[in-house]
């Protein structure tokens, strides 16, 4: 977790909350810019911010009454200027841990190759079943999408230029 400045991963999250409603459409339903998702001038949390795995981690025992939860998140490390912060992820189960250890379920490009590309467990599958690939919007080149997808893009660009308010 990139913790410290202007540039920190607080900063950037209304852009990957974007990224993650273009593919998981009910992230910020009805909101393609996910104006919901963010903090204001004085660095208080919008509701949704507030209840993020992000807001969470960056402010764990920094912000009043922010912290992880002990029972699967523990503090690894902290840089010295709060720079970074990192955590690790506690309690997994052992089919889990079974399942990620398990050759079969690598995809990589050829057999023992260092190359693997991620694979998600059968635990996230009703997650995974509902999401869509994500395209970037400015791609001019690229085929028409299917009419949700074209609709969303239209409602994005014109939240952005300012044309269309919620």
């Amino acid at each position: 977790l990139w913790s410290g400045g202007g540039g920190d991963d607080i900063a950037k999250s209304p852009h990957m909350a974007r990224i993650a409603n273009s593919v998981y459409s009910d992230v910020c339903l009805g909101d393609p810019t996910c104006s919901g998702f963010g903090v204001d001038q004085s660095g208080a949390p919008t509701k949704m911010m507030a209840e993020s795995l992000l807001w969470i981690l960056h402010g764990h025992n920094q912000k009043a009454g922010v912290q992880a939860n002990p029972r699967l998140f523990k503090e690894a490390y902290t840089s010295k200027n709060n720079l970074v912060r990192i955590f690790k992820v506690v309690n997994i189960s052992q089919e889990s841990k079974d399942w990620a250890q398990n050759p079969e379920n690598f995809k990589c490009d050829a057999p023992g190759s260092w190359y693997c590309e991620g694979q998600y467990p059968p635990a996230l599958q009703k997650l995974t079943e509902k999401r869509k690939a994500f395209r970037q919007l400015e791609d001019f080149n690229a085929a028409r999408g299917d009419q949700e997808s074209e609709e969303y893009q239209k409602s994005y660009l014109e939240r952005m230029s300012g044309k269309r308010v919620l």
